[in-house]
This record gives C-alpha cells, structure tokens and sequence, in this order.
C-alpha cells in the first residue's frame, strides 16, 4: 500500500518562501479570475474617468498653411532686362525664426486684441460636469460658498481695458451685480470699482500710476460669479501666440513651410495664421524693396528735371531757327556733332548712375571714383570736340550745337522715362519670395482631446493600476490564496482541492427543515427529502466537488494505513472553512460505497449536523461520554444507509466546564470505534477552542481544512502549532473553497452521461 511522506509543523516549513507564485501565467489568471468582479468595476470606473476627462478638457484645434520661401528674386534693371540678385538666400530655420519673430507677432497680437483676457472662475472637473447637466450645476450654484463660481455656461466680453504699466500681467476680479452691472477689485482684493454698468466706459484714477480704462460689452452670467480680467504685457501676449505657432518641412533642402496653429477656437486660429503670414509676407517684401526703393526715387527726382531741359533745349533751337534761319551742314561738322552728342549722352548716364551710387556709398567708395574719372574723361573729349568747332562758323556751330543738344534731351528724356516705368510696374508686380501656396482655413474636428485614446487610456491604466494592486497584495500578503501556498506555508501535503459549488450555496439551510419530521412520528418520506435538499452528496452527486470528496474516499485506506485507530477527525484554524461541510459528505459517500460509518459531531457550541441529517434533538456526545445516556440512545441512525451520527447533544449553551475531558472521550472512542469501520469527527476551530487539540490526540489521522483566501499564514502556522504540541498527528491539509475552474474534461465527460 502507498505511504504519504508528511512533515510535522516546526523547521521544515520555514525553509519555504511564503510569498505565491503568482509569476506563473496560470496561477496570475487565476488571481485575476478571483477579483473579476473588481476588474469589472475598475473597467467602469476607467470609462467613468475618461468620461470626466473628455468633458473637462477644452477641444484644442489645428489649422495649418503652406508657404513656399524662393531661394532668389528677379527684377528689372535699368536696361529693361531680367536680373537676378547676387545675395545668399535664408536658411528654413532663419525663415521660421522671422516668422516667429516680435516684428512679425507683434501687429497680429494688436490687431486682434490678444493681450486682453477674461475667464470665470472655475472648479476643474465639477465644473465642467455641473455644465453638462444644468440642474446640477442650479443646485450647487444655489449654496452660499459656491456662488462665486461659475456652474453653467456663462460669457463675457471687454470692449477696452487698459492697465498700469505695473499691473500688467495680473489678474482683476470682476464680480456680476445684480441689474446688469459688475464690481472690480485688483489681485490684493482692494475694491476699485464699486458698481459699474455694462456698455458703459469707466476710467479709474489710480495715485502715482497711470489711470486704469474698462469698458465691458457684455455679461452674461448670474449675480456673484467671479471672473479673472488681465491686461498682458505684449512680449507675454506675443509669447503666448509663438507657443501655439509652429512650422514644419520636409528637409533642409525643401523651401515649402508649413505653419501650424493650435487654440480652442477654430475660426480666430485660422484668422490668426492668416493674418500672421500676410504679416511676415508684408516684412519680408518690404525687405527685398527697399534697393528699388530708392532707385525709384532718385528717378523720380531727375524725370522733371530733364523734362525741364529738354523743353529749354526745344525753345532754344525754335528761336535760333527764327532768327537765323537754316543753314546747311558739311560732313565733317555732322561727323563732329554726332561725336559730339554721343560723348554729351555717356557723360549723362555716368552722372546719373554716380548719383544713384553716392546715394549709397560714401564719396570715398572705389566705386563712384571709377565714374568719376570716367565722367572727367568725358568732360575732356566733349572740350577737344567743342574746340574743333569752333573754327566753323558761328551761326552753323550754333545750331549744330542746338541741334545736338535737343537731341541729347530727348533721347536722355526718353530713357528716363521708360526706366521709371519700369521700375514701377516691377514694385506693382513684385510677390517677393515669399508665396502663399495654401491659405488657413478652420478646422472642423479637434485633435484633442481623442475620445479614443482616453478611453484606452483611461480604462487601461485602471486595470493596470488595480491588477498591479492585485499582484503587489499578492507578492506582500501571507492569506493562502492556493495549494502550492497552502503546501509552503504547512509543510504537509494537500490531499485534495475542493472547488467552490454553486449548487451547495442553493441549497436549504438545515434551520428550515421542519422539526415536526424529525420526530419519531415524522413522516419519513418527507424527512428523507428534507436530508437531501440539505447534502450536496444525495442533493447533487454529478457535482465537481462531491466528485473530488471521492478521490478523498479513495485514498482513506492509504491515508489511515499507518493510524493508531480508525478514527478521522476534521479542524480547522478558522470558523467557516467549510470543515463540516467535508466530513457529513465524506461520510454520505464513504456510507454509500457499503462501510459502516460513525459521524461525530464535537462541535459542542455550534454544530448543526443533526439538523443537515434530520436527527431530532436529543442526547449527544457529552452526555454519552460522561455516562448520562447510553450508547444505543445517542448513536442515531440516519435514512442514509450504514451511516450513524452522534449529534452535538444538550450542551450547545451550557458552560465548558461540563463538557468531557479527552481521558474520557479517549475512553469512549475505544469502545465505540471498533463497532465501525471509520468514525469520523468533526471539530472547532483549533483558534477559537481547544476542543480539537484535546480530541485529535485519540485520532488516528487528521486533516487540516483550510478554505481559499480566509487564513493568514501565521493563523495556520499558530493552529498547528498547538495541535502539534498537544500531541496531534497532522496528516495533510484540504483547500476548500477553491477558485480552479472546473476542468473541461470533467463537464465533457457529464454530457456524455447525461
């Protein structure tokens, strides 16, 4: 016959680590399964948390914009043709800087009054809840400490403010009045404002500072409510704007830009990033023209001026003509007075392009040098020109050179003119290098806050956060969760792991069975039907449980094979294992497989077994071991076949000190075991009465129940500890109440039978 292998209680399991291996995937799903109900809460709690989250976060938009920035720029020079200029173009990050920049901000900012700022005052989360449901937020509103925030939606608008320079950047309370009024105090509660009307402009003298302006449009909120008004500072407006503006490009090398622009409202974020890139394109343009700028106007100065001259130059020869009439010309002297006009016109264009280089150089500049000299080598050959003609005759010298001249003021006058036009349609035309490829436009959907991502968020952190909870309490806490702790924390083997029935906890208590069919008169159909509603074994014998008491039957005759006796007594550390429950079922299968069987209830305060059995009241155990009732009386046969019990008796409220001593429960087991062929004890608990350590000496064996989730291990540890020092032989423990899951295996094979 096979042996167990025990260890008593003392060294040896102290040499086993107490905390449960919950590492294993098995063992960790089965934790999990224990608390899904506190999975299931914690997942609602998770979506009730992303719910909160996603009404109390303001919708943030994005709006975005395209800009291409062109590497170089044409004009038109003075000669009517396509040049290109001869700068280094900016860098993607100079550009992002200048668009970001105080000179490109600073006009927006103004424009759309950014440095103003009103919002109520608020309570995060609640506040956005009692929003959402009105007659909330009317009865929160309602108390007297609530009444200066705001539980609804409310507004308000401010035409103008203005601040002391010193006050800047700090907050003003503004509190509603009732009649469509407000009062207004500064950040030291100081009242400024007494009562004031909205639409109405108010200024506020204020000593030593500047005066304070307000001038509040609207407000719509009820009497009470508070409401934080500031002025910015400009660099604090402006870096408020720069933090939601962003841009982005593909690499260094691409010159297309895109600008992003993020805020809660989507139509002024479009409007801002507008009117931001119409700011930086109208920089940079005013940037590239500032050279043809000042072409155009030195042009502008000369265009009167040699109109001037070339009228001079037109009366001039009309008189002479008039006077003294036309006289004909020879070779040479036309050959002369075209040398003549074509030296006049050069020396005219190097005066011009020096005054336009002295506009932007210094006198000293190598540049205007090199004209000037060239302007007096000119100078030198229009005197020899001049001086050969003046041997000619006067009056034909005189008009050749009135001709000449009326020529050379025309042709200047001409070419003066066109350049100017030109330079004008160039600045009419000119886009810069800057181009808008895509404008702004308002967003309709938010990126953020995403319902999505908070409720994974939300119910994936709760369900981390508990299971990390679950594990930690786990790995800390010294209950007996499972069998592998049970067989640490005890140091014996665990015979069996009894499931939890849900079949057991629908049966009928034994208190409601009827006491008149216990009676010797009874009907004793009607009490065998009372006895299986009340035992799992007769009620529900295909149940997983019951199916595993009988590997327990089973193993009896290996268990026992070394007993002194064949007496079993089941204990427990605690009340409530479920020890009773485990020895009257035992003890219906053991009876049924055909061997006399003594049930014992020594549960002398508490035990119930004659009710679960339908015994009627009578005689027990104490009285038949002290002698003051016989054995034939006490002994009780039940409607089970070969199972007997002796009941707890009288003594379940009477006094201790009359219940026997184990020298005489040792006495009775002696004779009354050997008439069966198991007798079968059940017991207290060990750590409520000593009744088990006294009685267990006079076992046999004896089994240690312990139920999932209910014992600490110094609980099982002091339980066998006093069994131990009182003499009692351990053989292994049960773990009852078990969470295991009843095996597929095991509900195929009931189908197949069923």
């Amino acid at each position: 016959m096979k042996n167990f292998n025990y260890q008593q209680p003392g060294g040896p399991m102290q040499g086993y680590a107490t905390v449960p291996a919950t590492s294993d995937a098995k063992e960790y799903l089965r934790l999990l399964m224990r608390h899904k109900i506190g999975l299931l809460f914690t997942l609602l709690l998770g979506l009730f948390c992303a719910w909160l989250f996603l009404i109390s976060t303001d919708k943030t938009y994005e709006t975005s914009a395209l800009i291409e920035v062109k590497e170089e720029r044409n004009y038109f020079d003075d000669a009517g043709n396509v040049a290109q200029t001869d700068w280094n173009a900016p860098t993607i990050k100079e550009e992002a800087n200048l668009l970001r920049s105080r000179k490109v901000l600073s006009p927006v900012v103004e424009a759309f009054d950014l440095r103003t700022s009103a919002n109520p005052k608020t309570v995060p989360v609640l506040s956005a809840l009692t929003t959402k449901i009105p007659v909330l937020g009317d009865l929160i509103g309602k108390l007297s400490f609530a009444s200066s925030y705001a539980w609804n939606d409310v507004s308000i608008s401010i035409a103008e403010l203005s601040v002391p320079r010193q006050w800047e950047d700090q907050g003003l309370t503004l509190t509603t009045l009732e009649g469509n009024a407000y009062s207004l105090a500064d950040s030291d509660a100081n009242l400024l404002i007494e009562r004031a009307e909205v639409g109405t402009s108010v200024t506020v003298e204020i000593p030593n500072r500047d005066p304070m302006t307000i001038n509040v449009a609207e407000l719509d909120a009820p009497a009470g409510v508070e409401f934080s008004v500031a002025r910015a500072s400009l660099q604090a407006a402006v870096s408020a704007l720069r933090s939601n503006l962003s841009t982005e490009t593909t690499d260094s090398k691409s010159r297309m830009i895109t600008v992003k622009q993020r805020g809660n409202d989507p139509a002024l974020i479009a409007e801002l990033t507008n009117a931001v890139l119409s700011e930086y394109t109208s920089v940079k343009l005013g940037s590239q023209n500032r050279s043809s700028d000042g072409k155009l106007e030195v042009y502008e100065e000369q265009l009167p001026k040699v109109e001037a001259e070339l009228r001079a130059a037109e009366l001039a020869l009309s008189d002479f003509r008039r006077t003294a009439g036309s006289f004909g010309e020879d070779t040479q002297i036309n050959f002369k007075l075209g040398q003549l006009d074509k030296l006049e016109t050069d020396l005219i264009e190097k005066e011009v392009e020096r005054d336009d280089l002295l506009k932007r150089y210094t006198v000293s500049h190598p540049t205007p040098k090199r004209l000037q000299k060239e302007i007096d080598v000119l100078n030198d050959k229009i005197r020899q020109v001049r001086g050969t003609l003046s041997a000619r005759p006067d009056t034909q010298r005189e008009l050749a050179v009135l001709e000449d001249e009326l020529e050379t003021k025309r042709t200047l006058f001409i070419e003066v003119k066109e350049s100017l036009q030109k330079l004008r349609l160039s600045n009419v035309g000119n886009v810069g290098e800057v181009q808008i490829i895509d404008d702004a436009l308002a967003p309709r959907k938010p990126i953020s806050p995403s319902s999505l991502l908070a409720i994974v968020g939300g119910t994936l952190t709760t369900l981390f956060l508990y299971t990390l909870y679950l594990t930690l309490r786990s790995a800390l806490s010294t209950v007996i969760s499972d069998q592998d702790s049970l067989e640490r924390a005890s140091g014996l083997p665990v015979f069996m792991n009894i499931p939890k029935s849900t079949a057991q906890r629908r049966l009928g208590s034994p208190a409601t069975v009827d006491p008149r069919k216990l009676l010797p008169g009874g009907d004793g159909g009607s009490s065998s039907k009372a006895i299986s509603g009340n035992v799992l074994a007769l009620s529900k014998p295909e149940d997983y449980s019951i199916e595993n008491l009988r590997g327990l039957r089973s193993m009896l005759e290996d268990l026992m094979a070394e007993a002194d006796n064949n007496v079993l007594m089941f204990t427990s550390p605690l009340p409530s294992m479920g020890k009773s429950f485990l020895s009257m079922n035992l003890a219906v299968l053991v009876a049924q497989s055909g061997k006399k069987v003594l049930l014992i209830d020594a549960d002398y305060q508490r035990g119930q077994l004659h009710k679960s059995l339908g015994l009627a009241v009578g005689p027990g155990l104490p009285e038949v071991v002290r002698g003051k009732s016989e054995l034939k009386e006490t002994v009780k046969a039940t409607t089970v076949p070969n199972l007997y019990c002796i009941p707890r008796g009288y003594s379940g409220g009477s006094n201790s000190t009359d219940m026997p001593s184990d020298k005489e429960f040792g006495a009775f087991l002696n004779v009354v075991a050997p008439r069966f062929d198991i007798c079968i004890i059940d017991t207290p608990p060990v750590l409520s009465v000593s009744t088990a350590a006294s009685l267990g000496k006079h076992a046999g064996s004896t089994i240690m129940v312990v139920k999932e989730g209910e014992v600490k291990e110094p609980q099982l540890n002091e339980a066998l500890k006093r069994l131990s020092f009182s003499g009692v032989r351990v053989s292994g423990c049960i773990m009852n109440g078990s969470s295991t899951p009843t095996p597929k295996h095991y509900t195929y094979y009931q189908e197949q039978l069923d």
